[in-house]
């Protein structure tokens, strides 16, 4: 019986690697291709689905998409896009209608404080940080009608660009 499997597993294995549909590479995954994604379909049918206003910004020159998909913050649907940076960061935005304190409290299960306030292109941005080393910093925004979230592991320059585009963003079109 073992002969017979341990046969079975080498005709496998010679048959999978004549079609040329795997691959093996072994290694870090890091400096390899970014997988794009376009989220406009996506983000789309997320404007006609939620019941706050759902925006979409431009790509800032040399980001690339790489996720789209739905998150909960406070058991409540969250539209999510991410972006690789132009210098290989990674920051992903998150927009809801629920309100800033509870945003903040239903991001995830860490706790974070407000270190600071910042103001970018006349929008208040609280910025939370927690003093655990790996918990991310949390950006958010309040557009009255939606919070918009950022976090990521990005330079605050990188926050300030995308921040910028997000907020001078019209709202995708909740119809149709």
């Amino acid at each position: 019986m073992t002969w017979s499997l341990a046969l079975i597993v080498v005709v496998m294995l010679v048959s999978v690697a004549f079609t040329g549909l795997c691959t093996y590479n072994p290694g870090r995954p890091e400096n390899g291709p970014v997988q794009e994604v376009d989220p406009v379909p996506f983000m789309s049918m997320e404007a006609r689905a939620m019941n706050f206003p759902v925006r979409l910004p431009e790509n800032p020159e040399g980001w690339i998409p790489n996720s789209a998909r739905r998150t909960h913050i406070d058991d409540t649907p969250a539209p999510v896009v991410g972006w690789v940076t132009a210098d290989t960061g990674y920051i992903q935005m998150t927009q809801t209608g629920e309100s800033m304190d509870d945003a903040v409290r239903g991001y995830d299960a860490d706790y974070r404080e407000l270190e600071r306030t910042e103001n970018v292109d006349g929008h208040q941005v609280e910025v939370y940080s927690s003093e655990e080393n790996d918990v991310r910093d949390l950006w958010i925004t309040d557009l009255g009608d939606v919070r918009i979230l950022f976090s990521g592991a990005g330079t605050d320059e990188e926050f300030h660009t995308i921040i910028d585009a997000a907020v001078n963003t019209e709202p995708l079109p909740s119809e149709g």
